[in-house]
């Protein structure tokens, strides 16, 4: 059970952590928050602490307060809003030092500890599913980054490795791959679909979206939090890493539904580019720890989208 368990999430103000945060607290979990930013109303927080995982000491002093149950870790460079992906070309050193170096401060202060971590890694660690021959890769498959984003999160994941292995520490990864719904606000590659989801309840206005011409998978910000809750639930022993559910489809597709179920005719969908495509994820192991299955399709997502 998860209720009265101490939970803090590091970069709980981003729009996964309060994904997370919304489940924990159906849940009935104690839960704090760890952030550079504090912006987050109507629901009970335990504690806010407002520093980055940069400041060591800010964040010692943070993690001795409670005994923690679980640590949820999703800090990430975000530069200026512009996804991840983007912000990491923009800035590796600071891509570096957040995804990297913030990180690595968090398990350096928890070696000790049998608090257990769950962490968000990323599909973009595998790179470009051109470069792989197999239909879907499994977590042991060879990663190939082509982003400097995939590559801060390889090291990310080389870090965990060595501190699971080095102080037997409790560390647990899942590679999401682009998570979607409604409080979506940086503009990276998912904006596109938050901007059909709007105009698609807009009836007397055209849209025209732009969205790469590739293939997408996307998971739900309710189905990605699930995976978290049922990780912290699991009476299995978590292993190092895992792959993520996910859906695949693409923007043409996604506008076609939206359209149908509002029954709205004013999306038009424009190709800006060719897009980079990831692997398909193999994630039978995720299913076989946690049960978890994928409860929002495209067309369940679409309509609980503005529920």
């Amino acid at each position: 059970m998860l209720a009265d368990k101490n939970i803090l999430i590091i970069g709980g103000s981003g729009f996964l952590g309060q994904g997370i945060l919304k489940a924990l607290h159906l849940q009935k979990c104690n839960v704090s928050i760890l952030d550079i930013f504090l912006n987050i109303k109507n629901y009970k927080i335990k504690h806010y602490f407002q520093c980055s995982t940069l400041d060591k000491n800010k964040m010692h002093s943070a993690l001795k307060t409670e005994e923690w149950d679980y640590i949820i870790h999703l800090a990430a460079f975000g530069g200026n809003g512009n996804g991840l992906l983007k912000a990491a070309n923009e800035d590796f050193n600071k891509a570096v030092n957040i995804n990297v170096t913030g990180f690595a401060n968090l398990l350096d202060n928890l070696k000790n500890k049998n608090t257990k971590i769950i962490w968000a890694s990323s599909t973009v660690v595998f790179g470009e599913e051109s470069n792989y021959i197999q239909e879907s890769v499994k977590e042991n498959s060879i990663l190939k980054p082509s982003t400097n984003y995939g590559l801060t999160k390889l090291i990310a994941e080389q870090v965990a490795n060595y501190y699971i292995k080095n102080y037997k520490m409790n560390i647990s990864g899942i590679r999401f791959p682009i998570i979607i719904g409604p409080g979506l606000s940086y503009r990276g590659v998912a904006a596109g679909i938050s901007d059909m989801a709007h105009a698609a309840i807009q009836p007397n206005t055209k849209y025209k979206i732009s969205l790469p011409s590739t293939p997408l998978d996307i998971i739900y910000i309710k189905d990605a939090a699930e995976i978290v809750t049922k990780m912290i639930d699991s009476k299995t022993k978590l292993k190092n890493i895992y792959n993520c559910a996910s859906i695949r489809t693409n923007g043409l597709k996604l506008a076609n539904e939206f359209s149908k179920f509002y029954k709205n005719n004013n999306l038009e969908i424009t190709s800006n580019s060719i897009g980079a495509t990831y692997p398909i994820m193999n994630w039978q192991r995720l299913k076989k720890d946690t049960n978890f299955k994928i409860n929002y399709s495209i067309k369940k997502l679409v309509k609980d989208w503005f529920l």
